[in-house]
């Protein structure tokens, strides 16, 4: 009990770890402490021993507290004052407060670190750069300044300067999730080039090694199993799938945090993934989702609404529907933001094309239409305005022929009209069965009049 009877301790020295201590070597230090002045024993050594360990192990309590911590009286105010600035978003108020008392006590690293946070939120990154790497050449050990730096200058768009540098901040210390995530993004900037997906793939694999190696709590892995998941993503769907049923098991198993931390990786797979290539895993992702309290991002939860339409969507033929359908709801549902006008009329005239298919074999689609709206009415109600009149025309050939002009008109202009053939004249899209009479027996098979089944 020696260890409390002294002067008051800083939050490092209770738990007895250098300022520079990494999250696995704080919770070591806790664990080892807390066996040994357990609540019941040493109430009011654990409190100590409890508080520091809860403002260390958070990241912004952790950041608030190696700031103030060693502030004289004097410049407290200012300092406080400078915080409230940049909670706010004025951070260029906050900057000129941080000089101000960088002026009188220019050794006050803490104070200088918060000043090249408040540029770097002021999209100030040059000056922040500068900062950063002053505090690298007179701390070559620390990894954390190490980091900030490689960030700073991800930010300034320099990767390669940010590349050398996180990794030099993973020789120090390859424990860091930050880290290993950083060194992720900078080489995914240039994921345009093909051949970085191999590299990515084994850069996340080596990330999930190296942290388990140190005994990392599992769920804090659920960012990298998420950078993991973003680079195989389509590109391997077997480990992609199976990174995400680990995100799933982490977000389960961790408590608070877990289901915190899986929120950001939902969020983090739905903005960067396209809707259409992520179809085959909407049931992990919905998995996921439901073990979510709430997604707190508009984006993600449209993007996660998409992804659902086009498993739908996927899944028609097998519930008997014809390929047709989804043929027409994968192009109805798609995202036109890639691309220019030209193609998103040509995409138009394709779902006219589809729609003349349908109307040629009206007498055969009738019915499954009618199923569609019934079993789907979210599906439907994509293209409802022409199922509905497809649904209620006695005059289908009226339809194809009013759609076949629009087609050949658009062909003509835009130069997309056969060129073996100098003057092709308009071809009408023609049906390949005889026209069935309302009298005659329907094709469905129920063995009842056309007029008094399909044809109603």
């Amino acid at each position: 009990m020696i260890l409390f009877n002294k002067a008051k301790k800083s939050h490092y020295e209770t738990l007895g770890i250098a300022k520079t201590a990494v999250d696995a070597e704080i919770k070591r230090a806790y664990f080892g402490l807390v066996r040994k002045y357990q609540p019941d024993r040493s109430p009011e050594e654990f409190k100590v021993i409890r508080a520091a360990y809860e403002t260390l192990s958070d990241k912004q309590k952790r950041a608030e507290y190696d700031a103030i911590g060693e502030l004289p009286g004097s410049i407290a105010p200012l300092f406080h004052e400078a915080q409230r600035f940049d909670r706010v978003g004025r951070h260029d108020k906050a900057a000129e407060l941080y000089v101000k008392i960088l002026k009188r006590h220019p050794e006050l690293d803490n104070v200088r670190e918060q000043y090249a946070k408040s540029l770097m939120a002021d999209n100030k990154t040059g000056k922040a750069c500068e900062i950063w790497a002053e505090l690298c050449r007179r701390y070559p050990d620390n990894p954390y300044y190490a980091r900030e730096l490689a960030e700073s200058y991800l930010e300034r768009g320099w990767h390669k300067k940010a590349l050398n540098e996180v990794r030099r901040a993973l020789t120090l210390d390859r424990s860091s999730i930050s880290g290993w995530s950083l060194l992720i993004s900078c080489i995914a900037v240039d994921a345009k080039n093909k051949d970085i997906w191999n590299e990515l793939k084994n850069l996340a694999t080596e990330a999930l090694e190296a942290v388990k190696a140190v005994k990392v709590n599992e769920w804090e892995k659920i960012h990298l199993y998420c950078y993991a998941f973003i680079t195989a993503g389509i590109k391997n769907s077997v480990i992609a799938r199976g990174h995400l049923r680990e995100i799933i098991r982490l977000t389960r198993e961790g408590g608070r945090n877990g289901r915190t931390d899986g929120e950001h990786a939902l969020i983090e797979i739905l903005r960067t993934i396209p809707s259409e290539g992520m179809t085959d895993f909407y049931p992990e992702l919905k998995e996921l989702a439901d073990l979510l309290p709430n997604i707190d991002d508009v984006l993600a939860r449209i993007k996660l609404d998409d992804i659902r339409l086009n498993f739908e969507i996927e899944g028609l033929v097998k519930k008997g529907f014809p390929e047709i359908f989804r043929d027409l709801l994968r192009i109805l549902n798609a995202e036109f933001d890639e691309f220019d006008e030209f193609e998103e009329d040509g995409y138009e005239y394709e779902v006219m094309a589809i729609e003349c298919l349908i109307l040629q074999d009206k007498h055969i689609y009738d019915p499954q239409l009618k199923r569609l709206k019934e079993k789907f009415p979210e599906l439907y109600a994509l293209h409802s305005s022409f199922f509905n009149e497809a649904l209620r025309t006695r005059d289908p050939d009226k339809m194809i022929y009013q759609r076949s002009k629009k087609i050949n008109k658009f062909k003509r202009e835009a130069g997309l009209d056969n060129e073996d053939t100098e003057s092709a004249p308009e071809q009408t899209i023609r049906r390949t069965q005889p026209k069935v009479g309302r009298n005659d027996p329907c094709p469905c098979g129920s063995g009842k009049k056309y007029k008094r089944c399909c044809g109603v």
